[in-house]
């Protein structure tokens, strides 16, 4: 995952939380007129505040100092709705009169867990909500009983479960839409990411990772981008002689043999037609020319030893381009100087790869960079 991503989990994670915040005020604003009016003891909902406010001043020190990440959960929101559970029963366990309308704080927190929590998660804290419940019945029925009518306790009670069921089960099924909604949109941005016939990154994914990955050298400095323009030799000959089913057989051949040929860490697209493109990761400026080189080299050995079962006759090259990233260059001019690069391997003879050394290398002159000429 690259920092942006998570920059952006955690930007809405604080905002969930913010939002939460916002329920708690709410939840003692209420609370301090329900003491007004004499159903709530007159200091209570300002010592309630003071604990809510002290617990979730945890949670804000834990999103923001990005500590939640090496959590298991690092939204944390079972955790979170587990504690307004348990909030909300400091202040029913003081309600007598109101008991019954101070209920509603229950199932409120649980609309917070549809959009992460899954059904099963849901689940927990409901069950959690209604036992914490019934564990204070319980223990105001054994230290004060005269402050219970008994059946309408029993009453609450079937109402909460019931409440509390309903909910869960709504907001289980909005969670489980949500989840397939992501997962639908997960699959047609792949489908808008990828080559249809090769399974590659297509051109429109491959410039959004070039400009990610220049503006992550341009504030580290210390790694590089090499790229590698790679395009079939006489691929056209091989369409008029062989036909295009063996000629979409040949690209989708190759575009394993690069993937197979560079590292996780390394990009290989489909820019168009017979042309591909490889970035690879340079840990300095200064191993650019070496890894280039030698990455580039091995992509070109490793096609040339590909055979078409249908026609082991057919012998495939490739032709290479490699532009190593300089300062302050941009995504077209990287790739406008491997795309020169490329037309003097293939001015060179084919089959060869030739790296670009000036950035204001010229296709029409003779070659400035290194050519490796193979037997």
């Amino acid at each position: 995952m690259n920092v942006f991503t998570i920059e952006a989990k955690q930007a809405l994670r604080m905002r969930r939380f913010l939002m939460s915040v916002a329920m708690y005020v709410v939840c003692g604003a209420l609370a301090q007129f329900g003491a007004t009016l004499g159903y709530l003891p007159a200091n209570l909902p300002m010592w309630w505040m003071l604990g809510a406010a002290m617990v979730n001043l945890v949670f804000f020190y834990l999103i923001r100092s990005g500590n939640n990440l090496r959590l298991r959960d690092p939204s944390m929101t079972e955790l979170q709705l587990v504690f307004s559970m348990i909030a909300a029963m400091a202040l029913i366990s003081q309600a007598d009169q109101a008991r019954g309308a101070m209920l509603m704080f229950v199932p409120i927190p649980l609309l917070f867990g549809i959009l992460y929590l899954n059904l099963r998660q849901i689940a927990r804290v409901s069950i959690v909500g209604f036992l914490s419940y019934l564990l204070v019945i319980a223990f105001i029925f054994v230290t004060q009983p005269q402050r219970l009518i008994p059946t309408l306790e029993a009453f609450h009670l079937l109402i909460l479960a019931t409440a509390m069921i309903f909910v869960g089960l709504m907001c289980g099924y909005i969670s489980k839409v949500r989840a397939d909604l992501a997962e639908a949109n997960r699959e047609i941005e792949e489908l808008a990411n990828r080559d249809p016939l090769t399974g590659l990154f297509n051109r429109r994914r491959l410039m959004e990772r070039l400009e990610s990955d220049i503006l992550r050298c341009n504030r580290l400095r210390t790694r590089g981008i090499i790229l590698c323009m790679v395009d079939l030799d006489h691929f056209k000959q091989v369409n008029d002689t062989f036909g295009h089913p063996v000629g979409d057989e040949v690209l989708v051949m190759l575009g394993n043999s690069l993937l197979n040929s560079v590292r996780d860490i390394d990009c290989v697209a489909r820019y168009g037609g017979e042309e591909f493109i490889v970035l690879l990761d340079a840990d300095s400026d200064s191993d650019s020319d070496d890894l280039a080189l030698v990455m580039s080299e091995r992509i070109r050995a490793k096609v040339q030893e590909l055979r078409v079962p249908s026609r082991p006759e057919l012998l495939i090259s490739v032709s290479i381009g490699v532009a190593s990233l300089k300062n302050r260059e941009s995504a077209l001019d990287l790739i406008t100087r491997a795309d020169k690069a490329l037309y003097l391997a293939k001015a060179a003879g084919r089959n060869r790869v030739h790296l670009a050394t000036c950035a204001n290398e010229d296709a029409d002159v003779q070659p400035q960079g290194l050519t490796l000429v193979t037997g």
